[in-house]
């Protein structure tokens, strides 16, 4: 997932009703609709609906990346600032981990994680 989605998706999943998240949270979405149009808004509204939504999220990813908003680095700092946030409010609960590829495994505090392929 690029950054603001996961920045998007995971102030979402903190619940994003006060403070500095909401703040930032906010922040976000006003910059992407005054720079982009609203059917990236429409997409993140549908999806503070129904955080859990895959295909919400995938739609967004789609948006993001076909509107060049990871090229943006006003976007990208505020994306950045929001995932501090999120990290902060949640303190050491929930860690948000991205990877592309195949055969991934991630791991974090400590533990291991690994991919066994069967040929």
């Amino acid at each position: 997932m690029d950054p603001i989605t996961t920045a998007v998706v995971a102030a979402l999943a903190a619940g994003v009703t006060q403070g500095s998240v909401a703040d930032a949270y906010n922040f976000v979405k006003q910059l992407i609709k005054t720079k982009f149009d609203n059917n990236i808004i429409e997409v993140i509204e549908s999806l503070e609906k129904e955080p859990s939504s895959d295909i919400g999220k995938k739609w967004l990813q789609e948006k993001v990346q076909e509107n060049h908003l990871d090229k943006d680095t006003n976007i990208l700092d505020a994306a950045k600032k929001l995932m501090d946030e999120v990290e902060k409010s949640s303190g050491d609960e929930n860690h948000v981990m991205q990877a592309k590829g195949k055969f991934i495994a991630q791991a974090d505090h400590g533990s291991t994680a690994n991919v066994t392929i069967n040929r």
